[in-house]
């Protein structure tokens, strides 16, 4: 399981922010998503199962430039209407370690305990690594690269005298764009760094089962 918690690097935090997130985040999973799970309403937080929307979340957060990012690999459970449990704690940690002053990528990710014979390095910390260099590419780009970007569709070959079109732009101008962006390699690390956390939550829940 996976927790997602972030809070807002505005110096005025609002909860139209974190509205308009939530919404947002719905729309490019393509999923309906429940409400934020976090108490304080001008923070977000999330629970997912899967690592692919764990990405695109953190991602999209780093897109905007207004988040911080905890992702916590762990338990989650709701309890007389509050999220508890080891994941909660550890994507807690995670955004107070991303929140710090500094921070070039404000990502981070922990796990609930290190996996049996495992150092918390080996896994969460390099999927921590893969996601905050996949942060700082997205976070660099453009405007005129992502009204590039956001007309494609992954892996899909073909697309760009159609997004020249509907740019009136030049096809030279369209594939000039998609790899001054290093869109094709961020998509093809997004599966190496789901990789890594899946497991990392697969370690994670042996360990806990084991009773350790």
């Amino acid at each position: 399981m996976f927790v997602v918690t972030m809070t807002q690097r505005s110096v005025e935090p609002s909860e139209r922010r974190a509205t308009e997130f939530h919404q947002d985040i719905q729309q490019h999973l393509g999923v309906e998503l429940s409400g934020s799970r976090s108490p304080d309403p001008m923070a977000y937080c999330q629970v997912f199962s899967a690592a692919p929307q764990v990405v695109e979340t953190a991602l999209y957060a780093m897109r905007l430039g207004t988040w911080n990012v905890g992702i916590g690999v762990g338990s989650a459970t709701e309890h007389e209407d509050q999220l508890t449990g080891s994941g909660v704690r550890a994507a807690d940690l995670a955004v107070a370690l991303a929140a710090k002053q500094g921070q070039l990528v404000p990502l981070r990710v922990e796990a609930a305990k290190p996996p049996r014979g495992v150092e918390q390095t080996q896994l969460g910390k390099h999927a921590q690594s893969v996601l905050q260099l996949l942060g700082h590419i997205v976070s660099r780009r453009s405007d005129a690269e992502w009204a590039v970007l956001d007309r494609l569709d992954p892996g899909v070959r073909g697309q760009q005298r159609r997004v020249a079109h509907e740019l009136g732009m030049t096809v030279q101008a369209v594939s000039q764009a998609i790899k001054r962006s290093l869109y094709n390699t961020e998509h093809e690390v997004r599966s190496a760094v789901s990789l890594l956390l899946d497991q990392t939550d697969a370690a994670v829940n042996i360990q806990s089962n084991s009773g350790i």
